[in-house]
């Protein structure tokens, strides 16, 4: 399953989720993504948006 993750620091507990997601690296193809960097490109933004477009599942923390 292709999972992308989006980092946004909106949310509290998101190192409870976090720790759920470090359970699917071994049986899912995982794609993290920091979008509280400050030097994300255009370039950056497209690749980001290409794997959501193909993932199955989208979480946002």
């Amino acid at each position: 399953m292709n999972i992308a993750v989006l980092k946004t620091g909106l949310f509290p507990d998101a190192e409870t989720v976090e720790a759920g997601i470090d359970h699917l690296l071994s049986s899912c193809n995982l794609y993290l993504y920091d979008a509280t960097r400050d030097d994300l490109t255009d370039s950056d933004w497209d690749r980001v948006l290409d794997e959501i477009l193909v993932a199955e599942r989208l979480i946002v923390i």
